[in-house]
């Protein structure tokens, strides 16, 4: 009897129990799905990190399509803290998400670190206790092909490392006006970047104002020594202004590319030749080449650059010029450059009528310089031979010119005059070697010349098979009718 009735009212106690526990778990249940977040991943492949930032380690990888759960943020909403399928938590990139609820309302936080093992219990230093900094991350992304990081807020502390287009960069503080960026890069390196070429996720001014970061000093030693800041009055670098700028191993086009920089890039200003049309630099990677000054700018005058070659630059001004083995016209024809070909100018006889010179070819040799035209001031290049033997004046010709020296007459070594100054006009009649004709008028590049001959022909031949006594550009430019 008294077994039946312990039977019979444990049942209805047993049932209590069954059903609060049932209820604690309903309300479990439904606590928990009014507090999650879930986000879909809308990428191939998004890394997980350890934290806000491209600089942290991956620690998980998700795939498109995949749902994650959303934990909190950083205060730029561009990090999100989640929870992966595989029930790992990390950072990852909000650009790559779907989330279901809006960035902004889920909570913020800092970086995720481990629960902290209780220090130990040592006696605290008066006045040496820290106060605890939340730390904030605001990111910048890299808005330009490639951006320096230096050890200083200016462009003429030394680089450190460079980042590129599309790198997120996480800003730690900022200059007095905001114009230089203190930053950490994807690879952890610390510095400062031209806030002019990143894309800010918060105001500028809202960073903290900082100094140069001086290394942490090590305890029981005497305080460091500020680092020295550079010097001001002779700035040493130059900013490239084209897009694209070329590096070579020597001071002209003919040499060889030793390297390349983009535009905004920043170079060590070493040295130029003697007109100042090259200037040799150390490019950001530490190379070293030669740059066009037209294609960089900067606060320092570079004639006051030493000059590290003795060597110039010209331009051919005649139709073809011959380069010869001495400076003379007696001397052979080692090769000839078209109108317009660039020289280096090496050297010089000493009345500075023929200059030393290597043509486009790499072949040295002589040329008569009323037919270079050159900014240099002349009397800087070498004198390497002594004058030339003055010719005797010819009626028509500007003094300093020397008189043509007709090629040995050749009947059988024609050339074709035309009615216009292309191979596919018309001939009008023809001219053989060591004839002697007078040129009325020139094409507008200097390609064609118009002759008249003795015997009443006239008509177009190409300047190269021409010797004349003036320059090219003493003719006028003739146009031929049309229709």
């Amino acid at each position: 009897m008294n077994s039946s009735i312990r039977s019979r009212y444990f049942w209805p106690a047993a049932m209590l129990v069954t059903l609060a526990l049932l209820a604690i778990g309903l309300v479990t249940v439904q606590s928990t799905s009014a507090q999650s977040a879930t986000a879909v991943i809308n990428t191939g492949a998004l890394n997980v990190r350890s934290g806000p930032g491209t600089q942290f380690s991956v620690v998980d990888v998700v795939y498109q399509g995949q749902v994650v759960t959303m934990i909190a943020r950083t205060t730029d909403n561009s990090w999100v803290f989640i929870r992966t399928p595989n029930v790992v938590d990390g950072w990852v990139n909000a650009s790559y998400i779907i989330p279901s609820v809006p960035i902004n309302t889920l909570p913020i936080i800092g970086a995720i670190t481990p629960t902290p093992t209780p220090p130990p219990t040592n006696t605290p230093v008066p006045g040496t206790t820290p106060t605890p900094v939340q730390p904030i991350y605001a990111t910048a992304v890299v808005n330009t092909g490639a951006l320096n990081v230096r050890s200083g807020p200016a462009p003429t502390y030394t680089i450190l490392t460079a980042v590129y287009q599309g790198d997120i960069l996480v800003m730690l503080g900022r200059n007095g006006d905001g114009s230089w960026i203190y930053i950490s890069t994807p690879s952890n390196v610390v510095g400062w970047v031209n806030a002019k070429y990143v894309i800010p996720s918060i105001p500028i001014a809202n960073l903290p104002i900082i100094g140069p970061v001086a290394p942490t000093p090590v305890p029981g030693t005497a305080t460091p020594i500020p680092p020295t800041p550079p010097p001001t009055a002779v700035p040493s670098s130059a900013v490239v202004t084209t897009g694209s700028l070329n590096v070579r191993s020597g001071p002209g086009l003919s040499y060889s590319r030793a390297d390349g920089l983009d535009y905004g890039q920043y170079v060590t200003l070493m040295g130029r030749n003697l007109d100042t049309t090259w200037i040799k630099v150390t490019t950001p990677n530490g190379k070293q080449g030669w740059v066009n000054g037209k294609y960089i700018a900067t606060t320092l005058n570079m004639n006051t650059l030493p000059v590290l070659t003795q060597t110039g630059t010209g331009i051919v001004v005649t139709g073809v010029l011959n380069v010869r083995s001495g400076p003379g016209p007696d001397y052979s024809i080692l090769t000839s450059a078209p109108y317009g070909a660039n020289m280096t100018l090496l050297g010089r006889t000493s009345d500075n009528r023929w200059l030393r010179l290597r043509a486009p070819d790499w072949t040295e040799g002589w040329a008569n310089g009323a037919y270079i035209a050159t900014s240099l001031d002349l009397n800087l290049l070498p004198v390497l031979a002594g004058p030339v033997p003055t010719v005797p004046a010819v009626p028509g010709v500007p003094p300093g010119i020397p008189p043509v020296v007709p090629p040995p007459v050749d009947p059988g070594n024609t050339a074709s005059l035309r009615a216009c100054p292309n191979t596919a006009c018309a001939v009008t009649g023809s001219v053989y070697s060591g004839l002697s004709v007078t040129a009325t008028g020139r094409s507008a590049d200097n390609t064609w010349i118009f002759v008249n001959v003795n015997n009443g022909q006239q008509g177009w031949i190409p300047a190269q098979y021409v010797v004349l006594a003036v320059p090219i550009e003493s003719l006028p430019v003739l146009t031929t009718p049309t229709g």
